[in-house]
Formats: structure tokens, sequence, C-alpha cells
């Protein structure tokens, strides 16, 4: 689920208090469903990505829309950029951040250790999932960044977070989310089910609330997510050089035994 951006692609996992390795799995947790909601989820998935795709949210379907326009944030300077896109089925992309966020607090993978919600919010999740129940527009409301420049292929843990508001320059109090990278698109979550607070703070920029989806734009270099992998390269080299060393020969072979095949 996490990482079908790189399909089954090699790939070094890394993060704190873990010893790098080179995986070849994918992230996706098989044992939270039986076969009925697996389908249910694939479907959920796959009407996501066709909208993926059909707007360029991502980095493997850039460039984004020829319908996309953008608008500048703040001063002239700023890298930031409003850019509202029209979509057809906003409230199945909302579904699929929901199922995403219901699928990583009920997993007991260490990937998603960070998303943690009671049991209340996972049973309302479940049953909006499976169409028993419709969210309300305030239920985890959801705002979407894109990295308008690509960046390396990479996966990221979701992850929970606080937005320091101050440090944006707004006098208003921090804001408690999860967030999810999904190659090139950060969806930024609220923790809470009915939080209309967050719902009013973010306004139309909230996935589901309209026929359009409001991004907030911005270049790859420079930006959090750069910064962090970056981090997480030197940290590698610095404190496992030796297992450095072995993925990255691992890897040349790989790479030298699929150029022969070619």
């Amino acid at each position: 689920m996490a990482d079908k951006a790189l399909g089954q692609a090699h790939r070094i996992q890394f993060g704190e208090d873990a010893r790098p390795q080179l995986l070849f799995n994918s992230w996706a947790d098989n044992t939270i469903v039986v076969a009925q909601g697996e389908k249910r989820l694939a479907d959920i998935d796959t009407a996501a990505a066709r909208i993926f795709r059909n707007l360029g949210l991502s980095w493997r379907h850039f460039p984004l829309t020829a319908d996309a326009k953008r608008a500048q944030v703040g001063a002239f300077e700023s890298e930031l950029v409003t850019i509202p896109v029209k979509v057809e089925d906003a409230a199945a992309l909302r579904l699929f951040f929901l199922s995403v966020l219901w699928r990583c607090a009920v997993s007991s993978r260490v990937e998603f250790a960070e998303i943690f919600l009671d049991e209340a919010a996972t049973e309302k999740l479940r049953r909006i999932i499976l169409g028993i129940e419709q969210p309300s527009d305030s239920d985890f409301p959801s705002v979407l960044v894109l990295l308008t420049s690509q960046g390396e292929p990479q996966v990221h843990s979701p992850l929970a977070q606080t937005i320091d508001m101050k440090a944006l320059g707004f006098d208003l109090p921090n804001v408690p989310i999860f967030r999810f990278f999904f190659d090139g698109l950060i969806v930024h979550m609220g923790r809470q089910l009915d939080d209309k607070g967050l719902l009013e703070a973010w306004g139309p920029r909230v996935v589901g609330t309209r026929p359009e989806l409001i991004l907030i734009g911005r270049p790859y270099d420079g930006s959090s997510q750069e910064i962090n992998l970056n981090h997480l390269k030197r940290t590698l080299l610095e404190e496992h050089p030796e297992q450095a060393i072995r993925i990255y020969r691992t890897l040349w072979e790989i790479d030298a035994r699929n150029g022969e095949e070619l």
C-alpha cells in the first residue's frame, strides 16, 4: 500500500534506531483483512490510482494536468504556489486517504507505528471503507502539498507531527497532524473525528469538500522531504559505513546484472 509507486523495486530501508537493510518486499500488510476486504481496498486503490494518473498528482505521473493553474502565495520571492485542480471524484480520493489511515492504524508493521487511533475512530473508518457509513467533512480533514519538481524515488513512513503555526507566521494554535507521502504528494491529515475547528481553519483546501483540489505546491529542492532524505544518507554512511558498503555493492551488482539482461 505505502510503496506502490515503486512496485517491487529494491530499496534501502533505514530510520531512527533501526539498522539499515536492503529490502525487496512491499510495505503492504496483507494480514489486516480477509479476501472480501482485500477486494474492497483494491477497488478503492484503483479509483485513487486513476485520479493520480489522470491529474498527474505524483512524480511517476508528471506532468501535472494542463488544466491546473498556479498562483503565488505570499511574497514575490516565495516558492509556494496554490494549484486548483478540477477533479471528477474528490470523494473517491478522500476515501482512499481515509482507508490508508485505517490500514496504518490497525497494522502491526513497525513502519506505521506512529499512526495510532482509538477504537471508536478505527471502527468508524472501517464502516466508512465498507460503505456502511458516510464520513463527515470534519472527520480527519486532509489537505495536500505537491512537490512540483521530481526528487529521487523514495518512500516514507507515515508520521505523527505538529505544524508550528507561529513558525509559519500565523498567530494560531499548533496543529497535530498525520503526514503521509505518496511519491511527491504529501497529505496532511487531522488526527480526530469531527474536527470542526480544523475543517474551518483549512477551509476550501480540505479534500472532498468541493469538486476541485486546492494544492499547495513547492519545489522538491530545499523541501523537508529532501532535507530528511539527505540526512538519512549521511547518517547511513557515517554511522553504518560497513553496512552501507555491503548495501551499495549489492545494488551495483543488481544493476550490472540487469544491464547484461537488456
